[in-house]
């Protein structure tokens, strides 16, 4: 396993809401989907892996939050959220609880 892989996987951290909405103010805030290993992706961006994660753009499961999402994520300052840095982002991706 890589190195970087394991400092994401330690860094790994699951934030409620509250605690991201302050990286709106620098537009750093990167929507991945559930369906994606957030880990893997993190590892695509500080990889620099643009043929990849231009894929997953296109598909849609990754990009920025719509407005829609932050104005029920506003109503939701407890809402899950899984998130990892991998500078300049802030990558989240929304816990999905059975």
């Amino acid at each position: 396993m890589s190195e970087v892989r394991e400092r994401f996987e330690k860094d790994l951290a699951e934030v409620e809401w509250s605690a991201l909405r302050i990286h709106l103010q620098r537009d750093a805030l990167i929507l991945v989907a559930p369906q994606l290993d957030l880990v893997e992706v993190a590892c695509k961006v500080a990889e620099d892996a643009a043929s990849e994660i231009s894929c997953w753009i296109e598909q849609g499961q990754v990009g920025k939050p719509t407005e829609e999402q932050l104005t029920v994520w506003e109503t939701q300052l407890d809402k899950p959220f899984r998130m990892l840095i991998a500078a300049p982002y802030i990558l989240l991706q929304e816990v999905q609880h059975a």
